[in-house]
């Protein structure tokens, strides 16, 4: 298999200090975490990036080609909690397409959960849910 595209991210101190991308894209990130008060980009963030991005450009995709107005957006939460071994990341992905029907809207999610690289690492974790809303919302959950 021949890859299409390729990159390599450098972390050297954890979460303290910067990720970069290696090379002439030259992306450098202060890193942190959701747990401490210190400044820099924590892995939530990473994920919700990623996510947010990558499935929302597949869904667009799907879009155009049947020839349909590609207007979706994403909004992604990610949150961190304890399990039983540390801690783990609880992902909910909304997703709103204000020009189509139930039925026309979920099949183009199938088809995009079936494409996107990002969503195809994550839709078989019980930790991560996709849905279908009118409108984004900040429902308090996790004990907030």
């Amino acid at each position: 298999m021949q890859s299409l595209y390729h990159t390599y991210v450098q972390n050297h101190n954890g979460l303290t200090g910067t990720s970069f991308v290696e090379g002439d894209e030259g992306l450098a990130l202060g890193v942190s975490s959701s747990l401490i008060q210190a400044p820099g980009t924590n892995p939530e963030q990473f994920i919700g990036f990623a996510l947010a991005t990558c499935f929302n450009a597949t869904i667009r995709i799907v879009q155009t080609r049947q020839h349909q107005p590609a207007n979706s957006q994403m909004r992604v939460r990610v949150d961190i909690t304890h399990d039983d071994l540390g801690y783990q990341f609880l992902v909910t992905a909304q997703i709103k397409m204000p020009d189509y029907d139930l039925s026309q809207a979920q099949a183009i999610i199938a088809t995009a959960l079936d494409e996107c690289p990002v969503a195809k690492l994550l839709k078989e974790n019980p930790n991560v849910v996709f849905q279908l809303v009118d409108d984004f919302t900040d429902e308090p959950a996790f004990g907030e």
